[in-house]
């Protein structure tokens, strides 16, 4: 498995993936800082000191102070156009925003003012025009002021994609003549009819199942709870029927950086209704098409319930089968990764790993109870014998070994990630009684220089430089000598 590797230094897929924004983190930072709400706030801020100076006269000390101020939010807006503009993904779509143009616009009009507008010399006009520049500076940060507020409430748009209509396929006792012009309304004749068929609908949707729950006299909420909510394979009984719940499950490694391993799970119905199976489901599902070719050959039109059931069983199982080889696969790679390259997100990873190992055991453990059942005739299947109950009972066998295997495989990822949690703590230890023997060692000369540096009166010894480069030695000498006594030197 070639491709489970990246170029940087051959990391499982499950545990590094190669970010495709390295600003990303550069901008969650600058927008968590200079959020659009405190930039909205600055340029409400900025509103009065700009305009009042228009139209109302202050001393010269007020009109100081609102330069000040003017002159700190200007700076501020040109951090915050640079940073963003720096940390983009798209830089020249950046540039190219028309908010961002305006933000631009705002902090390129005080330097005009300064410049005290080039070309015109006329001293006595010029305080009157440049208070006159000051009024499409409001403007644009009045724009910048509802552009935020505007911009925070837009909504991308979608496009709408339409959901597909309900499908309805009925395929023929022996497997080679399939219809899939079906209405609801030919269910009911299908159902009468006393030849084995198998009846697939997918595309369901809320209001189809009201429809089908009339016509298979089931508890419309009973097949909602079904195909809505995540819940484990299972059987359930109402009389002569039995619907089985079952999982296609999927391995699906991380593409971004913020994602994670995952295992999603696609359910669906399969219904036992007297000689017919029905089956159902919300997508169209390849599994069905696979039984259909598997199952042509091996039986006879009197086993088609029966043999379509073993079908779809089967390949749940080898599903899970390929799921659990891969995470095994993974799981070697992971603890054979080189101490220097496991990435900072590695608990996060390994983590989640351990949450989707967790869900797909429990699959496992209720798919075998259901196998059992089957196994044991609890579910009346037209065409059931000796021959088809040895057949599912291997497949209960792989169940039960497939959720020992899963089990193994999340023991040993717990093993991982104690193993890399008692490294990073001996690391820490290491590093903190290196910091104590320095320390320690440090003390004696900060000591004998201290008492050096002090105004000692009436001291009736002498002392040269020499004997105190002795002195500090033997007591540095003293104190390596019981930090190796203590074992604290050792790697």
């Amino acid at each position: 498995m070639d491709d489970s590797y990246n170029k940087n230094g051959n990391l499982p897929r499950s545990i590094f993936v190669t970010q495709e924004d390295s600003r990303k983190d550069l901008r969650i930072n600058i927008e968590s800082v200079l959020s659009d709400k405190f930039m909205v706030f600055l340029a409400f801020l900025m509103l009065p000191i700009i305009l009042l100076p228009i139209f109302l006269e202050f001393p010269q000390d007020i009109l100081l102070f609102f330069e000040i101020c003017d002159l700190i939010i200007i700076i501020i807006f040109i951090t915050e156009y640079s940073l963003k503009l720096y940390a983009a993904k798209n830089r020249w779509k950046h540039f190219r925003n028309p908010w961002h143009i305006l933000d631009l616009i705002i902090i390129t009009l005080p330097f005009i003012e300064i410049f005290q507008l080039v070309g015109i010399n006329i001293s006595s006009s010029a305080p009157l025009l440049l208070r006159l520049l000051r009024i499409p500076r409001a403007l644009a940060v009045g724009g910048r002021t509802m552009g935020s507020r505007l911009r925070s409430q837009e909504e991308v748009s979608e496009e709408i994609i339409a959901e597909p209509e309900m499908k309805v396929r009925v395929i023929y006792g022996n497997l080679k003549s399939i219809r899939d012009d079906i209405k609801l309304e030919d269910i009911k004749e299908i159902l009468i009819d006393n030849s084995q068929d198998w009846i697939d609908i997918y595309y369901i949707s809320e209001k189809d199942i009201e429809v089908i729950s009339n016509i298979l006299n089931i508890s419309v909420l009973h097949m909602q709870s079904k195909l809505n909510e995540e819940i484990y394979p299972h059987i359930d009984y109402l009389g002569k029927i039995s619907m089985v719940f079952l999982q296609s499950s999927l391995l699906q490694y991380p593409e971004k950086n913020s994602t994670y391993l995952t295992i999603p799970r696609t359910g669906f119905l399969i219904i036992c209704y007297g000689n017919n199976l029905i089956t159902i489901s919300k997508k169209k599902l390849d599994i069905f098409e696979k039984v259909i070719e598997s199952s042509k050959n091996r039986f006879t039109k009197e086993e088609l319930v029966v043999s379509v059931l073993y079908g779809i069983f089967e390949y749940v199982i080898k599903n899970y089968r390929a799921i659990t080889t891969e995470i095994e696969t993974e799981l070697l790679k992971i603890e054979n990764i080189p101490r220097q390259m496991i990435p900072k997100d590695y608990l996060e990873r390994t983590f989640q790993f351990k949450k989707e190992l967790t869900g797909l055991g429990s699959n496992l453990l209720h798919l075998k109870e259901v196998l059992n059942n089957l196994v044991q005739n609890k579910v009346s299947l037209e065409g059931f014998n000796d021959n088809w109950k040895n057949l599912f009972h291997i497949l209960y066998d792989e169940a039960i070994y497939l959720n020992d295997s899963v089990q193994n495989a999340k023991e040993n990822l717990l093993s991982i990630i104690e193993l890399h949690i008692n490294r990073t703590s001996y690391e820490m230890n290491k590093i903190i009684k290196i910091l104590a023997v320095i320390t320690c060692l440090a003390i004696i000369p900060s000591m004998i220089g201290g008492l050096l540096g002090e105004n000692l009166l009436d001291v009736p010894f002498n002392f040269y430089l020499w004997q105190i480069v002795i002195f500090v030695f033997i007591g540095m000498f003293f104190i390596v000598y019981i930090f190796v006594k203590l074992g604290w030197l050792k790697s």
